[in-house]
């Protein structure tokens, strides 16, 4: 997996795997989105989600980097993935079963209907899995380089892996599907904008302008008595700010916003009906570059990580809404099942300034004058980099250059364009930075996007991924045994040995859970997703709205 895809689905628009300052604002628009009243047992659903502005064009395609959020209430993949908890539910496809560790069979519902009324096939399915191969651009999540043949016969399509590659299931499982009907007759699917789409889910386009679209039900939906909502209107953001200011004001039946003191600004607006849910997305992290020294020491960086106070740094990065991160790998509670019980704490590592003086001793570093110094006499100095504009990244890492300094250490924090920060971590030119992992629901995708040495590269070539250079052959014979295990046991044994890697070796230092923003209000409709029934994280981007917008219920 792509960093920047990473970082692109963990923080999406203005809120996401961590707040943005309120400062950071959005593509301006002209007008501010209206207040918007709900009425009893509304079925109209407002949500403050969409960033465009009225320079952007109408682009429903579902594979363009540019779509509108709308896009993906209107398309279906032949199965959703509970990035909270890894369990799929059935959609275009009633399941899927491994034939063998290279042969993937998914068998598609009969008697579905586009929205237009033709009926949708296993063709549309190969068909489209066949255009990413013919459009390579379009293939953001990589299936060609994993899947060497997709066929159909009868319901039943299949795909053949060029090598064993169990978790993969997930991403296929994920891909939305679209009618050969339309885009066979598409001449360049990359830039297609898709203005008129033809769909399988509960939504169709019913109308568009640059300040405000508006879906409404589809009626050939497979689904469709399963979908209360009847209209959905996405009002463009105009910042934070404002989009807070909206929502406290009761503009927004749901919404994706970091909110200073929710319960006072938010829930206490409506106590009746205002809630908000933030489970982990994803787990924030110092990365250090164990491409070159002294980060390629275990010892120095396990000094690194006993010098840091992760509670402390969670609060002051993330105002007390999230826990300080195991170092395990593992995003808690959501994977709690795959918990090694042998790891003291559930891998939660507590500062420790005299184990941190202790392991750097081992490294060969020696404190004078309260500074850390390395065989040279100098002081140990290095810089963290992170994103423009992420606030609370900033925060977190200003923590950590104030625990660090307490140790020796000298941090400079530096805050590129994300461009430019992208690029450093790509090519290895950094040595500390404050990054994102995790959050797909599989501890077998996060661990190898982490810590395969196959994603990685030597220092100023550009890695796809395992931006913090490690490699290690027992690693990756750990991940290959994960990858082609079909059994419970066996993956659970190898994602045992690999947490046991990432307590131990540090490959990155955990530091604390990122949020997935979501506030809602159930004055209209009910049964959304919660902490006590987390069907799907509360986010209204991405796959998890197919899931909500076929779960809620009216009042």
């Amino acid at each position: 997996m792509r960093l920047d895809f990473v970082l692109r689905r963990s923080r999406p628009l203005i809120a996401g795997v961590a707040a943005l300052a309120a400062t950071l604002g959005l593509a301006a628009c002209s007008t501010s989105p209206p207040a918007h009243t709900t009425g009893a047992a509304s079925s109209t659903l407002t949500i403050g989600v969409d960033n465009g502005s009225p320079t952007l064009q109408d682009n429903f395609n579902p594979f363009s980097p540019n779509q509108r959020i709308g896009t993906t209430y209107m398309y279906e993949p032949m199965e959703f993935v509970n990035p909270l908890n890894g369990v799929y539910t059935p959609f275009l496809a009633t399941g899927h079963q491994w034939v063998n560790s290279t042969t993937l069979a998914f068998t598609i519902r009969s008697g579905m209907k586009w929205s237009n009324g033709k009926p949708i096939t296993p063709a549309d399915v190969v068909f489209t899995f066949d255009m990413l191969k013919r459009y390579p651009a379009l293939d953001g999540a990589g299936i060609w380089s994993h899947v060497s043949a997709v066929t159909a016969h009868g319901q039943v399509v299949t795909f053949t892996f060029s090598a064993p590659d169990v978790p993969f299931a997930q991403v296929i499982a994920g891909i939305l599907i679209v009618p050969k009907q339309v885009w066979s007759a598409v001449p360049n699917p990359t830039t297609f904008t898709n203005t008129s789409p033809v769909v399988s889910g509960p939504f169709v386009l019913a109308s568009f302008n640059p300040n405000e679209y508006v879906l409404k039900k589809n009626p050939n939906c497979w689904q469709a008595a399963q979908v209360a909502v009847t209209k959905v209107n996405f009002p463009a953001l105009t910042g934070n700010t404002t989009s807070q200011l909206t929502l406290s004001r009761g503009g927004y039946d749901w919404a994706t916003l970091f909110i200073p003191d929710v319960s006072k600004t938010w829930v206490a607006k409506s106590p009746k009906y205002n809630n908000y849910w933030f489970p982990p997305g994803g787990v924030i992290a110092l990365f250090l570059n164990t491409g070159e020294a002294p980060f390629s020491n275990i010892n120095f960086r396990r000094g690194i990580s006993y010098a840091l106070n992760r509670q402390q740094i969670a609060t002051q990065a993330e105002d007390g809404y999230v826990q300080p991160a195991a170092q395990t790998g593992l995003l808690l509670p959501n994977e709690k099942r795959w918990i090694d019980s042998s790891i003291p704490n559930q891998g939660l590592i507590a500062q420790s300034l005299s184990s941190a003086k202790s392991a750097f001793a081992k490294a060969g570093f020696t404190e004078k004058s309260n500074q850390l110094v390395g065989a040279n006499g100098k002081q140990v100095a290095f810089n963290i980099i992170l994103p423009s504009g992420f606030s609370d990244w900033l925060r977190g890492a200003q923590t950590i250059k104030q625990e660090l300094g307490a140790v020796g250490i000298a941090v400079t924090i530096q805050t590129p364009q994300y461009g430019a920060y992208y690029s450093a971590m790509s090519s290895g030119h950094y040595q500390g930075a404050i990054a994102a992992y995790g959050g797909s629901g599989s501890p077998a995708i996060d661990f190898n996007n982490l810590l395969s040495s196959s994603l990685t590269a030597p220092i100023g070539k550009p890695a796809s991924s395992n931006t913090e250079r490690w490699q290690s052959a027992s690693t990756d014979a750990l991940l290959a045994t994960l990858l082609r295990a079909t059994s419970v046991s066996a993956q659970r044994s190898a994602v045992d040995s690999l947490q046991q890697v990432m307590y131990n070796q540090l490959p990155v230092i955990s530091l604390f859970y990122g949020a997935t923003w979501g506030e809602y209000n159930t004055k209209n409709f009910t049964n959304w997703p919660s902490a006590s029934n987390p069907y799907a994280p509360p986010a209204p981007y991405g796959a998890p709205p197919l899931m909500i917008m076929t779960h809620l219920k009216l009042r």
